[in-house]
């Protein structure tokens, strides 16, 4: 299940110009191509690019729901990690069907999420996280960006967001870069779980709950946005991904799961107009 190193410089690439990028475990790495240099840290290599700038308000929020997020999995993981036999991780593994090449977008700190489970022999995981730290993983994980994926282009069976899309700031752009990512066959699965206005909070009432902080652009604790079902296919067409196949799983009178298969639309290609006076067919002679 683990990418070995040699397999991993083969697909790597920096996240800001795109150039073939090598890495080496225990060492910082060095664009060749635009001279971004990327740590080494806590266990794993930090490919966020330093040289991007990170100051608005969104920026400031996302960095405070990260920090809730972190107490949340600290605090509770069984409602907040994708970890122990849950049956709605069981239904999306069974939906994504796993083979080759996966790449998950907003991991989590986990050391195996639960939505693994279902894979052919052949399957191979890396995982992609802000917060990623040395955890002891049974797969490869980078700590990185979804807008900036470290990754060379068409290099992956699937690309996998599994309830992470609706915590990214630019979530076409997210898409985009998954799009960039996925081989011409592959497909991109997302589960986006949508919660109806009224609906009480899961952990209402746990003291380190009420002490989260919720940023004044941020629609809950953990939520810059929440997507609807009909915000998604909108972000679907805007980023160049069609629309294969829907699953609806209802949870409770609140809650409802959604998943989600995608497929890379071809561009449009160009109408020939036959010309307005055809030359005639030549005769041919045997």
């Amino acid at each position: 299940m683990r990418l070995s190193l040699q397999d991993l410089n083969a697909i790597t690439a920096c996240p800001l110009c795109k150039a073939p990028m090598s890495v080496t475990e225990g060492q910082d790495a060095t664009c060749h191509g635009c001279g971004e240099t990327y740590r080494w840290c806590a266990g794993t290599w930090d490919l966020i690019p330093s040289s991007i700038r990170r100051t608005s308000i969104l920026w400031t929020s996302w960095d405070q729901l990260q920090a809730n997020g972190v107490v949340s999995y600290e605090q509770d993981p069984e409602r907040n990690l994708a970890v122990g036999d849950r049956e709605d991780c069981a239904l999306f593994s069974r939906f994504c069907g796993f083979d080759g090449l996966v790449l998950d977008v907003g991991c989590g700190p986990q050391a195996c999420p639960a939505y693994f489970r279902f894979r052919s022999d052949r399957t191979r995981f890396v995982g992609i996280d802000p917060l990623i730290r040395a955890s002891g993983s049974q797969y490869l994980q980078i700590r990185a960006l979804s807008e900036f994926l470290p990754f060379r282009d068409h290099t992956f069976d699937h690309v996998v967001f599994a309830t992470s899309l609706d915590h990214i700031i630019e979530p076409v752009a997210a898409l985009r870069e998954a799009r960039r990512v996925c081989r011409t066959c592959g497909e991109i699965d997302i589960w986006n779980g949508e919660k109806r206005k009224g609906a009480p909070p899961t952990v209402a009432g746990h003291e380190w709950y009420e002490r989260l902080e919720k940023p004044l652009s941020a629609e809950d604790v953990f939520h810059l946005r929440r997507l609807r079902s009909t915000d998604v296919n909108v972000i679907f067409a805007e980023a160049g991904l069609g629309l294969a196949e829907e699953q609806v799983r209802r949870v409770d009178e609140y809650r409802t799961n959604f998943f989600y298969r995608l497929r890379v639309l071809e561009p449009p290609r160009p109408t020939r107009r036959p010309p307005e006076n055809p030359p005639e067919t030549p005769t041919l002679s045997c």
